[in-house]
Formats: C-alpha cells, structure tokens, sequence
C-alpha cells in the first residue's frame, strides 16, 4: 500500500497524482475537533453529498446529536437567496434544539468559496437576533489542503477566537494542539502541578464556562501544528505567550523543552524532570533489547513527526527500515535529514500514491508503529496510536516503549483497530 521509491527521490513524495486512500487512512475530522468545544452545536451547508461523509463521521463518534445540515440545490444557489437561507434556517434549527448552544459553527464546503457569500454580515445579523450564541463561518474545503490556511488550521483559530480577554492572569497552561487531554500521571502535569500550575485542554470542559478560563492562562504551549496560528492569535488578543513544543520522543529535545519551560515561567523544571528523563531511557533500553534488529515502520497518521521519532529510534538502535508519509514537512527537514544520513536504505513511502493499489509490502516482516503500516503490511505487531493522543515529555517515551514492546509480541488485529479508531476519510 505505498508508493515505492528511494528516499532521496525528488517527487516521490506529495506528487500530483490521483491518490489512492486505503480504509486505514483517516483521522480526526473536522466535525470531530469542532465538537471539542463545549456546549457547541454544528451546521453544515452543503450538497447532498458532501454532508454523507461528516454524518457518517458524526454518528460514528457519538456525536450525532451536536451536527445538524442545511442541504442546498443548483436551485438554492442560483435564487440569490443563498445568505437568507442560512439566516433562516438558523432560526428554524434553535426552535427545534431543547437547549440553545452557547455556539454555533457553520460550515460550508467547497462550493462556498465560488460564491463569494459575505459570512461577516450573515454572522453580524445572526449575533443581533440571538445575543447569547457566538456564531464563527468554518470551511470544509478539501481544495485548501495544500495552502496556508487548510480547514484544520482555520477552525483551530475559529475555535479560540470564542476566548475573550479578561484581564486576569492565572497560573494555568494550556495545551493547544492535541485532541486528547494528557494523563494525570505524566511528567508535564506533575512537574507543573507540584509548582501550583493548573493544565488545560479544550477536551477538559463540560461547559463553555469552564472552557472560557484557558483565556486567562499565562502559557500557551502548542503541542502541534495544526494549532500554532491559533496561539499566534491568543497571543496578539488575549496576550498569551506561547512556546511552539510538537510533541517528540527525543530525551534530547524534551530536556531542552524543560529548559525552555523554565526560562518561560521562572521555575526550575529541569532539575526535577531528571528521573523522569532516567525512566524514559531505560525504557528504551528495555525495549531495543527485546525488539533487536527487527525492522520498525512508522506512519505520519500515528504521530505527527514520523522523521523525528524515525531518527530518535535509529540512533538508539532499533532498525527502522520505512517511514510511511505523503510528505516531509518544514519541521521535520532536519529529522529527514538527519535518518537518512543514519540510515541511507530507510525506505520512504507515500501511502496515498496510485500505486499503492499493488501493495508492495505486504506479508514483509514489519513492526508497525501506526495501523495505516499495519494495513500496507498484513502485519500483526503493531502499535494502536493515532495522532499522538495524549502523549507528551518523557511520559509520552515510555508509553510508546511500551506499546513498542507489546506490538512486539504479535496478535494485533488491524481491522479491529481502523474500527475502534473511528477514521474519517
């Protein structure tokens, strides 16, 4: 299932080209993030069509009753009632809500930008009618992906623009950027814990209440890049610093985001993250000493900087023989570099190219961190990670050694796996 050719290769990467998408490709959609936010309703204006796709996702991650759709025609379209069909139908939609949301997202797909349909004003007009709600225009635009400004990227910024700027200033760290909220137990949360340092997430929050109080942290810390505009954003309205820190698994990197942390704050956090760095590389001494020279594959779905955690591996050790990608971001250029020049043979594959119709390595012996290598491969030792839920610090490297560990011992079942994953194609 991949797009087989040299690593060095100019093209072989983000090529255009029709693009094959296997069932393991996905991940959180749009929908999915949007309904992060708290009390948060969803409607999306659109084709027939494009609404199949994000309510098939909406009912498969339990959130049906948060996404409602205004479908249009060629007729809609060509009435120039196009706007007061949205106005309208907002006000059909909280008649028919038990509770009215305290926001609400509208989306509109591609066909919208061709338009040229004045959001501002319909959500100007629709702020007058209903004082209570925040109304933010979203775009479900696929032919955006590669710009500057994709839907992920956009809605992040509709998502934290709902802060408003209090004045006060807490002791409260917000991590941006990852979906998932990080484990109680893991290094970041007990180091600044023990300093009187509350972390929040945006998937903490019952109520749009409790959400609104990541506006008065002192700390942004953008744990990937889906969400570094937003903090850019943050920081000009709401006055929050933020530290661009993507989630790695190098104890090289995380010791200097400790330094760079203390210097953010006034706080030593290098001195007692020190035994937590120890556990993370006798982690991964435990795990190079069961897995040896076994080959190691790692997808651009699983974690978000496959080059970064590719080089980590390789120069501790491990055998890692392919990184699965469509592309080699800015930031991981260095870490492109840097694997190859350790290991020239690295295969890297494009796993949405036409060609991977014929996968190529299948029944090839592989452990697969990621289920989208899982699936290119038929291989039953695989890591069920996706996105980096939930990992960060040297917490983040000693969970993925475990799952490292335990992959290796067989039996995984991919199918499963893409199940319980809930991708959205």
């Amino acid at each position: 299932m991949a797009n087989h050719c040299s690593p060095k290769e100019s093209g072989c990467l983000g090529s255009s080209t029709m693009h094959y998408v296997s069932a393991a490709h996905g991940g959180w959609g749009i929908v999915r993030i949007a309904a992060l936010v708290p009390e948060s309703y969803l409607l999306f204006v659109c084709p027939f069509a494009c609404g199949r796709h994000t309510a098939l996702g909406g009912i498969d991650n339990g959130i049906k009753n948060q996404v409602s759709y205004l479908f249009i025609t060629e007729a809609d379209i060509v009435s120039g009632d196009f706007e007061q069909m949205i106005i309208d139908n907002v006000g059909d939609l909280f008649e028919a809500l038990p509770k009215r949301p305290k926001v609400l997202f509208i989306f509109t797909s591609c066909l919208d930008d061709l338009l040229g349909t004045d959001h501002d004003a319909i959500n100007a007009e629709l702020s007058q009618m209903y004082p209570d709600v925040q109304f933010r225009h979203c775009k479900m635009n696929p032919i955006s992906l590669d710009s500057s400004l994709p839907p992920g990227i956009t809605l992040n910024m509709n998502m934290y623009s709902l802060l408003k700027k209090t004045g006060k200033k807490e002791k409260i760290v917000n991590i941006v950027g990852n979906n998932v909220t990080l484990p109680e137990t893991g290094d970041l949360k007990q180091l600044l814990g023990e300093k009187g340092y509350k972390v929040y997430n945006v998937s903490d929050f019952n109520t749009f209440e409790e959400f609104s109080h990541m506006a008065d942290a002192c700390l942004n810390i953008v744990a990937g890049p889906i969400a570094l505009k937003a903090a850019q954003q943050m920081e000009q309205e709401l006055d929050i610093p933020y530290m661009k820190a993507f989630v790695n698994y190098d104890p090289e990197e995380i010791e200097k985001f400790y330094q760079e942390l203390s210097d953010a704050l006034g706080e030593d956090f290098v001195t007692p993250s020190k035994e937590y760095r120890e556990k993370a590389l006798e982690k991964i001494e435990a795990a190079k000493n069961l897995v040896g020279d076994y080959p190691v594959a790692i997808d651009y779905q699983a974690v978000l900087k496959p080059f970064s955690l590719g080089y980590t591996m390789a120069r501790y050790g491990f055998n890692v023989n392919m990184i699965a990608t469509d592309g080699v971001a800015g930031h991981e250029k260095a870490n492109h570099e840097g694997l190859l020049n350790l290991r020239p043979s690295v295969l890297v594959e494009n796993p949405v190219s036409h060609n991977a119709v014929t996968f190529p390595h299948e029944g090839e012996p592989y452990l697969c961190i990621g289920f989208d290598c899982g699936y290119m491969t038929g291989s039953d030792k695989v890591v069920n990670i996706m996105q980096d839920e939930g990992m960060y610090g040297y917490d983040g490297i000693c969970r993925m050694m475990d799952m490292v560990m335990e992959a290796y011992h067989g039996g995984a079942d991919v199918k499963t796996m893409i199940k319980e994953a809930k991708l959205i194609i």
